[in-house]
């Protein structure tokens, strides 16, 4: 019988260390031994991230992957959020030609994340669309920057994808999509992660984010509806398309038998477009939606139009809702959430839901109690309370949810200590694993000492704890990630070189 982790079979050696994913962690288990190193290797380059302090990193990064091809065959998801930009040309031009050593090592990336506004170029968008098993794509969509310019006519070399998503798309993209649609249905044929003799579009997942743009308008999304007909499309999210309102969707959604996630955020939808589009969301699983705002003309119509589409629904388990808008004074003006609007939402979806979000909508405790009471399945929560609120009573209504993971409260308030949070945490389900208050958050570790009461430690981490946190705007996903503490994440150049051998 084995008595030490030696005597185990290395063939357990990936589960046995399946709950690691900080670096310094990997790193670690790296330099253990050959054959923990092997492993450790293949998680570490697994999913390669570059995001907030990793600036720094980014050239050493490239540079090990761009002169290790063995390394760089493990990466499987490679995440650019960060690029060095404040360089000279000659050096401009330097870091992308090592970006696209690196992509070119990358043979076995199936998502890509190049989000990084004006870090991509034409040399660097001819290696991407050459990646031999991309199946997810995510970019900022704006070809005309300074740096970073590109041409929008290498959308229509990319091989079919699964999953796109568009971060401030520009004129130029707006007008090239209909043919990069049709472009993907015609290439169907050649997704070496999928076998099919049909002739039907692979993508299953669609995002368009803008910021009060009116490139995608109207015209747009109708010039969209032949290619998305009838495709495997799952998940569709269009936010902050000023000019988009609810006809061509209306034309559209009707059309997409496996839709199943839906993300409309601030868009020029009138409350009978929801009452219209009810009937076609029966599968509908997610929802994400803006509030109109607390003086918007139609906001008598929302909610009960809204009610008539969640009460449509079959299968919904993510709610969110939120306003983000100003008034027009520039003082800040908080809608409200009806306690009559969250009784019918917990009396019709609440036994499936598993995520509720509400944020720059004021939800009363009172309300928090009846939905605590029927959405007993909740594991994520976002409220946005007011300046007044009773913490016992509120910190009594979430006793119901005894399967709660992550719970974040936003508020005016600010006599709310970070004891009384975590004293709140301490009372809450045992499985909480994150909380928060306002913008601070905190991990919730519970051991389990023989012989002793249960020991909660609490860890704050500088992660910002979004209200909408999205690996893709609008899709959904039931994975849960935990928010890592800020020291697992650091510059990690010497680690790098001790796993390269």
């Amino acid at each position: 019988m084995p008595t030490e982790l030696a005597d185990l079979p290395l063939e357990l050696l990936p589960q046995l260390l399946a709950p690691l994913s900080a670096r310094r962690d990997l790193y670690a288990v790296c330099l253990v031994s050959r054959a923990w190193r092997d492993v450790g290797r293949r998680r570490l380059y697994d999913h390669v991230r570059l995001f907030g302090r990793d600036l720094a990193i980014a050239p050493l990064l490239f540079s090990t992957l761009a002169d290790h091809p063995h390394l760089a065959a493990l990466v499987r998801k490679l995440e650019v959020r960060v690029y060095p930009l404040s360089m000279k040309v000659t050096e401009r031009l330097e870091m992308a030609a090592l970006a696209c050593r690196m992509l070119r090592n990358c043979s076995n990336c199936q998502e890509l994340v190049w989000t990084r506004k004006g870090a991509l170029v034409d040399m660097v968008f001819e290696e991407i669309v050459r990646l031999p098993r991309l199946q997810s794509f995510e970019c900022n969509a704006h070809t005309n920057l300074s740096p970073g310019s590109w041409d929008a006519d290498y959308f229509l070399s990319l091989p079919p994808l699964q999953s796109l998503s568009l971060i401030l798309p520009d004129r130029n993209i707006a007008n090239i999509l209909p043919r990069f649609l049709e472009r993907q249905k015609a290439r169907a044929f050649e997704a070496t992660w999928f076998s099919s003799d049909e002739a039907v579009m692979l993508l299953e997942e669609l995002s368009i984010l803008c910021r009060e743009s009116t490139v995608i308008n109207d015209r747009t999304v109708d010039a969209l509806g032949p290619a998305l007909a009838g495709s495997r499309l799952r998940s569709l999210a269009f936010a902050g398309c000023a000019k988009l309102t609810g006809a061509p969707l209306l034309r559209l959604v009707p059309s997409l038998p496996h839709l199943r996630h839906l993300a409309l955020e601030a868009c020029n939808l009138h409350p009978s477009f929801y009452t219209d589009v009810a009937p076609s969301l029966s599968a509908l699983e997610s929802l994400k939606l803006t509030h109109p705002g607390p003086a918007h003309p139609t906001l008598p119509a929302f909610f009960p139009a809204l009610e008539t589409l969640l009460s449509s629904t079959h299968n919904l388990t993510a709610f969110t809702l939120y306003h983000s808008g100003a008034a027009s004074t520039g003082r800040r003006e908080w809608p409200v959430l009806s306690t009559a609007f969250v009784q019918h939402v917990a009396h019709t979806v609440g036994p499936r839901l598993r995520k509720f979000e509400v944020s720059g909508v004021l939800v009363g405790v009172d309300a928090v109690e009846i939905l605590a009471n029927e959405a007993r399945n909740l594991r994520n929560l976002v409220l946005h309370l007011g300046h007044d609120f009773d913490l016992p009573s509120l910190t009594a209504a979430f006793a119901p949810l005894s399967h709660l993971r992550a719970l974040h409260l936003l508020s005016q308030r600010a006599d709310v200590s970070p004891d009384d949070v975590l004293t709140l945490a301490e009372q809450c389900s045992p499985i909480l694993r994150q909380i928060g208050f306002r913008n601070r958050v905190w991990i919730v570790k519970r051991s389990y000492p023989p012989d002793a009461p249960p020991q909660v430690r609490f860890y704050e981490t500088a992660a910002a704890f979004g209200a909408f946190r999205r690996n893709r705007y609008g899709a959904e996903s039931d994975v849960e990630t935990e928010v890592e503490s800020a020291d697992e994440e650091g510059d990690s150049s010497a680690d790098e070189e001790a796993v390269e051998e």
